[in-house]
């Protein structure tokens, strides 16, 4: 063990710098002859996965070679140590464990110094410092802190380069840092979780985007497990009563700092979090600014409270076209629609709704939106026979299949409404009047202004 330690000091210390015409297998032609053999054999178990006499000859690889004669000399040997860190922890022998790791950490240390770009990887340091941070944060559960500088250092290079594993450590580490922490220092580390969480998720979607369009399914499957452990952990510290506070903070030291603004704001929008003073300041200096999706939402969503639903409209149709295939597409959507269908425009309405289920088929909402819009017009549908009946009839097959698709809360709406429009039913002696009994199909007339012209529903009574 202590052998090994030393070894590994000295070859961290012991670093010569090819000069012009040297070998990076070593100085004579014996020395080169010895390290390619060396490492040759070494790489030979590794392939054979019997990383034990791997071990064994990559020490006397390290013996020959000259501390720059390969890159994989250090990730090879940090994989190696690795396993005889599994070893050591099995026989619990804790004075080895600890040797090896350090000897782990300073092979990290030396290769970011040796090879802090590549042809491959102009940023090859900032690579190396994320799997350090991971490996570091994996044997030292009880110091986040540490790691969580390096995975941040590491980030702020890569950026979307950044693997999914090193974004998902950085915002747990990030979470147990803040855990470990007081006060204002607390507290500005929740700020800069809140915010980050954006840029983070940012590289998230790109990377699965790239990953889905090149047809990597392991890669797809990679960032969207990050992204679920980053989601999982801001659901737990991102509450409303908590955010503003920070966030107000955040901006009134920084007022001019307009990303930051649009960061805030989309936050806002994701939680949810309207019912403040934050809010609509936020939304209309970034709409102003430069108009955007999240501003035109914003802004849209406190005009329809104050119920000024036209002018409501027009933000949230605006949103809709600035929004161009973003994520909150569907939000937006629903949003418009029902404010549509509020102010009677019910073939708008159901035109968003539409949209709607053409992103997600199990959208509850979008079917009670369908089923509102149908409702509302219903008058539209009147033949002087069973028109404007069939049109309930056909707005209730959408609650029904809103109750089948929804979630408890969604579903108990949608019942409530389908017991409110069942009374619009037709009765029996309607139906026998147009020679029509219980349970047949029929079809709605085709009405101009009448939302579901030429629909078919089956026949019910009241």
């Amino acid at each position: 063990m202590k052998k090994e330690l030393i070894f590994m000091i000295a070859l961290l210390i012991a670093s010569p710098q090819l000069t012009l015409g040297q070998s990076r297998y070593g100085d004579t032609e014996e020395q080169q002859l010895l390290c390619k053999e060396a490492l040759s054999v070494y790489v030979s178990y590794k392939k054979q996965k019997n990383y034990d006499e791997a071990y064994i000859q990559w020490i006397k690889a390290c013996d020959v070679c000259p501390a720059t004669a390969r890159e994989g000399l250090y990730s090879d040997g940090i994989r190696f140590l690795k396993n005889e860190v599994k070893k050591a922890t099995s026989l619990e022998d804790s004075a080895r464990v600890a040797s090896l790791t350090d000897s782990i950490f300073l092979l990290y240390d030396q290769r970011m110094e040796l090879y802090p770009a590549t042809t491959k990887r102009p940023n090859n340091r900032c690579f190396i410092l994320g799997y350090k941070a991971s490996d570091f944060y994996k044997f030292n559960k009880d110091d986040p802190t540490t790691a969580n500088a390096w995975f941040k250092e590491s980030i702020d290079c890569l950026k979307e380069e950044t693997s999914a594993a090193v974004l998902s450590q950085y915002y747990v580490t990030s979470f147990y840092a803040m855990k470990a922490m007081e006060g204002d220092t607390a507290k500005d580390k929740l700020g800069e979780m809140l915010t980050e969480y954006l840029v983070l998720t940012d590289y998230i979607e790109s990377n699965i985007a790239n990953a889905v369009a090149a047809e990597n399914t392991k890669a797809a499957t990679g960032f969207q497990k990050a992204k679920k452990n980053i989601d999982e952990v801001f659901i737990a510290i991102a509450q409303c009563e908590d955010m503003v506070p920070v966030l107000s903070a955040k901006i009134a030291s920084d007022s001019s700092n307009m990303d930051l603004k649009q960061k805030v704001l989309r936050l806002l929008n994701q939680k949810d979090c309207s019912d403040n003073d934050l809010y609509l300041p936020v939304a209309e200096a970034v709409h102003n600014q430069e108009p955007s999706h999240p501003s035109a939402f914003a802004i849209g969503t406190e005009q329809s409270k104050v119920e000024n639903f036209t002018e409501a409209l027009r933000y949230m149709e605006q949103a809709v076209e600035l929004c161009a295939g973003c994520t909150e597409m569907e939000t937006y959507l629903l949003k418009t629609g029902k404010i549509a269908s509020f102010l009677g425009k019910t073939a708008a309405a159901r035109s968003y709704a539409q949209e709607v289920l053409s992103i997600n088929s199990e959208s509850a909402d979008a079917l009670m939106l369908i089923g509102d819009a149908i409702a509302g017009a219903a008058s539209k549908c009147n033949d002087g026979a069973l028109g404007s009946r069939l049109a309930y009839l056909r707005a209730c097959d959408y609650y029904q299949r809103a109750v089948n698709k929804g979630d408890e809360e969604t579903a108990a709406k949608a019942r409530k409404k389908l017991s409110a429009n069942s009374k619009q039913f037709p009765s029996m002696e309607e139906i026998f009047a147009v020679g029509k009994s219980k349970g047949d199909n029929i079809q709605i007339p085709t009405i101009s202004g009448c939302p579901c012209s030429g629909e078919s529903t089956v026949i019910r009574v009241r």
